[in-house]
């Protein structure tokens, strides 16, 4: 155990906590619920909501421990697995159900404790498994309106859970946050921590990295203080794809090498499925696609095996067809999307929206444009529901170049513009998260080296037992130590001052051009903006775009277009005046900011980079590869934001492609 304290104490950031992995691994069917009838009731019949009643037990029985009136050896064995996380596989609901038929009658405090069980033993992603938990929530808070106050949270959790799954994310984060509240009140350390977890997971999913972090980290310490097992490796789980999320794929890889070996040496493989199912994810970020999809197809069949229940395998072969796409295996990717799209419910599914997505980007691979169409409105339904903004994000780029391709110009600036909008969204969520992350980075680190110092204090204790009778050698040995430690501690701030320089510059900069990221070129474009508007200094825009880029991946490989883009920043920064802000903003999209420089002079600057690009010779690397640019320039005349003025440069980026590529284009009010 003492190998996982160090990684875990670094970062927490999504992924689900025991009861959402439980959830990911049940059968189809219901399970069979003794001491709850599912017949007769409906949500017209007990709404979901907390009656006076439930209140007042909450505080009469928030301190109130009912006495075990009833031995039941083999009901605390199975339920103690279950509680701890050990049981996370398809045996789960058999268990709740063996549970179920061990209770006595009259059994009234066991009944109480396994109603939150039964109650994540539905599949929430099958849609009549869904009504049919919501039916048993209600017959529960109807039936037993005097249960313990632990009991009555746990269940809201569960009921949190399942509206999370129907996509009501707001009400589910307020459901939390009540239950949250109630926990603290008890001081029920396990269920303080299961909603702090379940409050990350949201913020991570929804893209408010800083807030996830918080609530993930106070949850892996209690956690831990619990001695949890399975839920503290799920912490380094939560490590492993906090980083793959900030692009550090390598230390996630790391992570994840470290949980797959412990999940198998415990025999709990649906949890070393859930990690493999992310290493596809994270060699995906690294485009490599193929080994991306050996690992889906081989959890692919493992699900295939395992479950009775379809819906698992269906979002294993969405989140495939995602690698086959890349790999230009389009026809592939679209036979397992209409496969299994059927059983993709979209009224609880979030892989319904990426179902969609990925299938309008197959059909725009084969030619099928037209048809991609309708796809992308489905998909664009299930992110706004589910505040998927990086899915969003992803769908927005995909409209953008499907338009293009259909000439349908407006549409293409519109989907542009609203691209915009998400990424002001999504740099602030990176802004608060690099903040954070180096933080959390820099503290794991510190205590990382503490940890090893406190292992060499006790090696050190061993080796004076041995020699205690020779004083002159212990004095000596423990000067030299003082003297150690000192240059050791001087080491350390000098390293971790680096460290910490390091981090920032990494979280500015953009690796594959090394030119400022979107993050770190708005930052300072505003700046300057504010600067020389506020003197009435002229001020230019140039918006660059390189044309028919995705071909350019599709046709010559995804290595050739990373030097693509490398030629054209490297252009950029040759043609660019040297107090120009450059940067690389998108795909293959870069922005640069002229201070002190008017319209022709803009218009000129931009010429020569495009006249530039068009006359490199590309081919030297790629037979038959050409590249050109197109550019939009705008000047500051009156506008009142940066915003502003990039939407002028944009929409004039958009005219020129509209007027056949390669050429500049200058933004004017009345064209």
């Amino acid at each position: 155990m003492k190998s996982y304290i160090s990684a875990k104490l670094i970062s927490k950031v999504l992924q689900p906590c025991l009861t959402a992995l439980i959830l990911l691994s049940l059968p189809t069917h219901a399970t069979s619920l003794p001491p709850i009838s599912l017949q007769g009731a409906s949500l017209q019949e007990a709404p979901l909501q907390e009656t006076s009643a439930q209140e007042a037990s909450l505080k009469e029985v928030a301190s109130e421990e009912l006495p075990q009136a009833f031995d039941n050896p083999e009901f605390e064995q199975i339920f103690a697995q279950i509680d701890n996380g050990d049981i996370n596989d398809e045996r789960y609901p058999i268990l709740i159900e063996k549970m179920a038929s061990l209770i006595a009658e009259g059994d009234i405090e066991r009944t109480y404790r396994l109603l939150p069980k039964q109650c994540m033993a539905y599949n929430f992603l099958e849609q009549q498994q869904n009504q049919n938990a919501t039916e048993f929530l209600a017959n529960a808070f109807t039936r037993y309106s005097e249960m313990p106050a632990a009991i009555y949270i746990e269940l809201k959790l569960c009921e949190a859970t399942l509206l999370r799954y129907r996509g009501e994310i707001t009400e589910a984060n307020t459901m939390i946050q009540k239950a949250l509240v109630d926990a603290e009140k008890i001081q029920h350390q396990r269920l303080i921590a299961d909603a702090y977890s379940m409050l990350g997971q949201i913020a991570s999913y929804t893209g408010d990295f800083a807030f996830a972090l918080k609530n993930l980290l106070q949850a892996f310490e209690r956690y831990q203080q619990l001695e949890l097992i399975t839920l503290e490796r799920l912490g380094l789980l939560d490590l492993a794809i906090t980083y793959r999320r900030l692009g550090e794929t390598e230390t996630a890889l790391k992570y994840y090498s470290e949980l797959e070996l412990a999940f198998s040496q415990s025999d709990q493989i649906a949890l070393v499925m859930l990690v493999k199912n992310d290493m596809a994810y994270a060699f995906e970020d690294i485009n490599e696609y193929q080994k991306a999809a050996d690992y889906y197809l081989a959890i692919f069949n493992y699900y295939q095996e395992v479950h009775t229940d379809p819906t698992f395998v269906a979002r294993v072969a969405v989140d495939m067809s995602s690698a086959l796409i890349q790999l230009g295996q389009y026809q592939k990717a679209l036979d397992y999307l209409d496969e299994f799209e059927p059983i993709i419910s979209p009224s609880v599914d979030t892989h319904y929206s990426f179902l969609h997505l990925y299938k309008a980007q197959a059909k725009h691979g084969l030619g099928l444009t037209e048809e991609a169409l309708i796809h992308l409105e489905k998909a664009t339904a299930g992110f706004s529901k589910n505040h998927n903004k990086r899915g969003h994000e992803m769908l927005l780029k995909l409209k953008v170049e499907i338009y293009e391709s259909l000439q349908q110009w407006q549409d293409a600036y519109e989907a542009q513009l609203e691209l915009y909008d998400i990424h002001l969204i999504l740099d602030k969520a990176l802004e608060n998260q690099a903040s954070t992350e180096m933080r959390v980075k820099f503290d794991s680190e510190k205590i990382e080296a503490e940890n090893a110092e406190l292992v060499a204090f006790h090696q050190l204790k061993d080796q004076q037992l041995s020699i205690q009778q020779d004083n002159e050698r212990l004095q000596i040995l423990a000067l030299s130590l003082g003297f150690a430690s000192v240059l050791t501690l001087i080491l350390f701030s000098l390293y971790f001052n680096k460290k910490s320089q390091q981090l920032k510059e990494l979280a500015l900069t953009d690796l594959l051009t090394q030119l400022p990221n979107r993050l770190s070129f708005y930052r300072k474009a505003q700046n300057a903006f504010t600067r020389l508007s506020e003197k009435q200094q002229p001020l230019s825009v140039i918006s660059i775009d390189i044309d028919h880029f995705k071909q350019v991946n599709d046709q010559h490989g995804h290595d050739i277009g990373d030097r693509v883009l490398k030629i054209v920043a490297n252009i950029c920064r040759k043609k660019l005046p040297e107090n120009t802000l450059v940067g690389r903003v998108g795909g293959e999209e870069f922005l640069a900011l002229l201070p002190n420089s008017r319209s022709q002079n803009s218009l000129n600057v931009a010429q020569s980079i495009v006249d530039e690009v068009n006359l490199f010779e590309f081919s030297n690397f790629s037979e038959n590869l050409t590249v050109t640019i197109s550019a939009g320039v705008a000047t500051f005349k009156d506008e009142a934001s940066l915003t502003e003025l990039i939407k002028k440069s944009d929409l004039a980026l958009y005219r020129a492609k509209n007027q056949g590529r390669n050429q500049v284009v200058y933004f004017h009010d009345d064209a």
